[in-house]
Parts: C-alpha cells; structure tokens; sequence
C-alpha cells in the first residue's frame, strides 16, 4: 500500500500554526479567548492539542504500515493511540491488543461490491460483526494492529478507508457527513444533494488544513428538512424551495448531544448549490479559528454557536464570504422529526421499491451482510443506504421482486414487518467492547425489543423510539427518544448493579425537545417501566397526540410513579 497520500511532509510546527490557524484558546472563563502565538504558550496545551501539534493525526498511518504492524502492540507510542482515531481506529476494550475501526460511508449509500468488502472484513480480520453506527457508518471490532495494512487494502480495492477518504471517521475533524438514505429515491426531495454531500466528505476528510478542528464535528446534507437529525449536528444543510421556485438549502448550526445536548439554530439563510461546498467551508474555519481549545469539556462548536448566537455566526460567515448572504424566507412549519420507513415503499421511480429493513441495535453478522448483498444484487439494483437509526434500505426493487425479497429478508432474520419498538430502537456500543461504557447495551436492546413486543399493542402507535446508551456520552443519542436509556450503576449489597437512568419526551422537527429524566431503574425492570408508560399513553393520549406531547403535560413526579 501506498502511505503517501496520507503522509505528505509534514510542515514545521510553526508553518502549521499559520497555515492552519491553530489557535490556542485562553480566557478568565477558560473557554472564550483570542489567537496566541506558538512558543511559550505550547506549555499551557491540553494533552490533545499537544499531540496534534506536534504530528498531524492522519500521519499516524505511516507508522502503522512502517512500523506498528510489523513490531506489535507493544512498539506502538503511547500518543499515538490518540492519532489512531484520524484513520477510524480506536482502542478496544480492555485495551490488551484489540481495536475498533469505523469506515466512512457518505450518506450511507453502499453499492456491493463495498458492503461485500465490509463483510470480508469483519469476518476474516474481526468477529464476524459490523455494527451500523448513528452516523450511516459501519463498525468492526475485534482487529489487531498486525491486520490494519490488510485491512485498509480490502476496503481500498472497493473504494472505502484510508486509500480513497484518506482521514477516517473519528478524530477532530469532519465525521462522516450524512444525508438522507433515501436521497435520488424520494419525491419529498427539493434537490439532490448527492453531489454535495460526496464532494464535502472528500474534501473535508483530505484536507490538512481541516484535519485540526478543536473536536469532533459533525455535518448533514439532506434534500428536505425531515430527510436527517439537523437539529443535533454541528452544521446541516437541508433542501428548500422558495416562493419563486428557485431551490437552494437552509442551514442549522451548533447542534449536537453528549452530555450537554444543544439544539441547532438556524441562521435563516438561502444558500444556491453552487455556494454550498463555500459556505460549508467558511463554517467549518469559523470552527477551527475560534473554537474554544483549552478545554476538552467546552470544545465542541455548539458552545461556540450558544456564545455567539446565529446572528454572529452569520455575520462571521458574510465576512469570510465577502458579502452578504440572502435571507431565508418564512420557515415552513409542521415538520416532523427524522424517522425510518420500514417495509415496502414506492420510489420516485415508476415500478419500483426500497424496502426499509428494522435492525435491532445495528448489529448484523457477516453472513447477514452477505446474505443483504445477494438480495440486493439479485432483486435490485444491488446498492443498499444505511441509516441514522442503525437499519438499511434495499433499493431499486421492482415490484415483481417484492414478494420474494421480504421473505429472503424473513429468513435471514430480517423482518421488514415490526412493531414500532422494533424499528425504533437505537443501542451504542456498550460495555462489549466500549472502554466509556458502564452497561451492556446490544442485547440489553434485543431483549427488550422482545419483551415489549409481547407485552404491548403496537398496533395502537405509529412511531416510537427506544434509545440505549451505555454511559452519559449519548452515542446512543438518548436524548432525543420517546425513551431515553442512560446507563448507570447502582450499589446494592456492596455489589454494582446495572441500572439506568430513564429519560422520556424527546423529538425532533420544530417542536423539537430533549427529554427529561425521571427516574432510575434496574435493568431488568426498564421493559416493565416502558410499558406502563406505553399503557398509559395509549389510554389517556387525546387524539392524535404524539408520546412526546402526553409527557409534556405530565409532571416528573406523575411520570415517576407511572414507572
């Protein structure tokens, strides 16, 4: 394998600190500040920022080929574990040898060939498993760093991983960008922005100057508003079309969830497409010239943008940009919050279909993931989106091939025809193999998918989203379900039991909220809980009220004894 195209010479550190206007960030509240000069003040860097300063993360993945994979875990350098996230690749669980990798997959679109190589993957370098990720991304677990050349070479002969994306997605830069998995086959569509959004991923995952952002940073590009989550990525661009008929996009910034959820804001703008990849990259500079850097905890750009406010964000952009940009007309209204459709759907297209495949959790095993390809390959048109909420969409079905697809999807475990509990059910990583987790979470899903399913009447909802995290850092996007699960633990005769915290009420759209814990409840008693509530809802919601909207007008102590 060639390294060279993720290892051009690196610049002296004080080239980098003014090409890339890597600033150092100080002030009396510790994260509001302005530009210092490198020298001195090098010492007052947080170990992060050291680390990228004095070698570009993405370089890291010449010492893997030349070094770490023919000397072993043990050569490799301490700090260096830290740069591994540039090229996707994270320590696994307990940290003995074994890693993680996340593959970019803009907009979560797959032809066969790729979803074939993931599957070779996982199954001759890991366990057999490829987790889908919030991100329409695919996790594999389970590798050693002798097989990361191997690796990277099966996923670069079908155009993914380090040879073609070059920076992986993890790290401080640009994370995957998603769209909408069904971009190109929705009539909801105001533009396509396919274009966009691979050009985006492309240059924002080989770019230096943007490969030191003061932390992760997430982006969505979507034909329609509902297509994504904009309400909880850094910066999102969504399809709109004004009264005069031109089409152009919206953008949201300073969304995003952790521990201290934000929701985007919009700096009611219209952008035309042609200044979209411009606009993008002023944003994502604002980032990167004025994030705050002294401090991990306050990095991330919604706190930045809650500082600023849109206007100033705005303002900043139009001065990069040279002029103004042109408002946005009235924003429309009744907007729902992002959701996949399972089973089968109509394109566009005349005669054909995507059928929306429910995975529990995300988590598929290599003969699954083969098995996807066969129907697509032979059913369809042999490409597959995968999607915010961990589950897939085979495309391009004709109608003849319809009835023969479900079943084969049947078989493998698949079913395309669940409740809303089992499509709606969103699980991290967990204790398996996260280093951050204090509880188990794809099986804990699993379960309660089972559980809820035998014990509640989903005929009577229509949509109904169970997220599980397994530690407060929302991986698992716990915030924004009808019921969020945090994981906790609880002491209990001397011994640490596995508990969570139960938030409930979330939604997207524009009444978007986060929703509010109510209680702490052992694990094995959370389905129970759940299905008091459901039962409570169905019984007592007025017409046409969402979950969200009956927790609303409910205190915390009725909620409380509900559960």
């Amino acid at each position: 394998m060639n390294t060279d195209t993720l290892n051009p010479a690196p610049p002296s550190a004080d080239d980098r600190a003014s090409k890339r206007m890597l600033a150092l960030k100080y002030a009396e509240d510790g994260r509001l500040a302005t530009r210092h000069e490198m020298g001195d003040e090098r010492a007052s860097l947080t170990n992060s920022e050291r680390i990228k300063l004095e070698k570009p993360g993405p370089q890291v993945w010449r010492d893997i080929v030349e070094n770490y994979s023919k000397n072993g875990f043990e050569s490799i350098h301490e700090d260096d574990f830290e740069r591994f996230k540039w090229v996707g690749v994270y320590q696994q669980k307990p940290k003995d040898g074994y890693f993680m990798m996340r593959v970019k997959v803009a907009g979560g679109q797959l032809n066969n060939a790729q979803l074939r190589g993931m599957s070779a993957v996982a199954r001759t370098f890991a366990d057999g498993i490829g987790d889908i990720t919030t991100r329409q991304t695919i996790q594999i677990h389970w590798l050693t760093i002798e097989n990361m050349p191997a690796v990277m070479d099966v996923l670069g002969q079908v155009g993914l991983g380090a040879k073609h994306e070059l920076f992986g997605a993890c790290g401080d830069i640009c994370r995957n960008i998603v769209s909408s998995p069904l971009t190109g086959l929705d009539p909801r569509d105001v533009l396509d922005p396919t274009e966009f959004f691979l050009e985006a991923n492309r240059f924002f995952s080989s770019n230096l100057d943007y490969a030191d952002l003061p932390r992760k940073y997430k982006a969505a590009i979507v034909g329609h508003r509902e297509g994504a989550q904009c309400e909880i990525n850094d910066i999102s661009f969504y399809g709109v079309q004004r009264s005069d008929g031109r089409v152009g996009y919206g953008v949201m910034v300073g969304g995003g969830l952790s521990t201290e959820p934000h929701l985007a804001l919009d700096l009611e703008v219209f952008v035309v497409p042609e200044d979209g990849m411009t606009v993008m990259e002023a944003v994502t500079r604002i980032f990167r010239d004025h994030g705050y850097r002294k401090s991990r905890k306050h990095a991330r750009f919604k706190y930045l943008v809650a500082d600023w406010g849109a206007a100033k964000v705005r303002a900043e952009i139009e001065s990069i940009l040279g002029r103004p940009m042109e408002d946005a007309e009235r924003t429309q209204s009744g907007i729902r919050g992002y959701q996949d459709l399972y089973g089968v759907h109509p394109q566009k297209q005349p005669g054909l279909n995507f059928l929306g495949v429910p995975v529990v959790a995300g988590r598929l095993t290599s003969d699954q993931l083969d098995a996807i390809a066969d129907i697509s390959q032979e059913l369809g048109s042999g490409d597959v989106r995968l999607t915010v909420m961990q589950s897939l969409y085979i495309i391009n079905v004709p109608d003849a091939n319809v009835a023969e697809a479900a079943a084969r999807l049947e078989y493998i475990g698949l079913p395309i025809d669940v409740s809303p509990v089992r499509g709606g059910v969103v699980a991290c990583t967990g204790t398996q193999y996260c280093n951050l987790a204090v509880t188990e979470t794809k099986q804990r899903a699993h379960d309660l998918v089972n559980l809820l399913d035998a014990g509640v009447k989903w005929s009577e909802s229509d949509f109904f989203r169970v997220n599980v995290n397994g530690c407060p850092n929302s991986c698992g996007q716990h915030w924004i379900a009808d019921v969020g699960l945090q994981g906790c633990t609880k002491k209990i005769d001397g011994e640490l039991v596995e508990h969570y915290d139960m938030f409930l009420g979330g939604q997207l759209g524009d009444e978007a909220r986060f929703n509010r814990r109510i209680k702490r409840v052992a694990a094995e008693e959370v389905a129970p809980a759940i299905q008091r509530a459901v039962d409570k809802y169905q019984n007592g919601r007025a017409e046409g009220e969402s979950f969200a909207h009956w927790v609303a007008r409910h205190t915390d102590e009725e909620l409380a004894e509900i559960l």
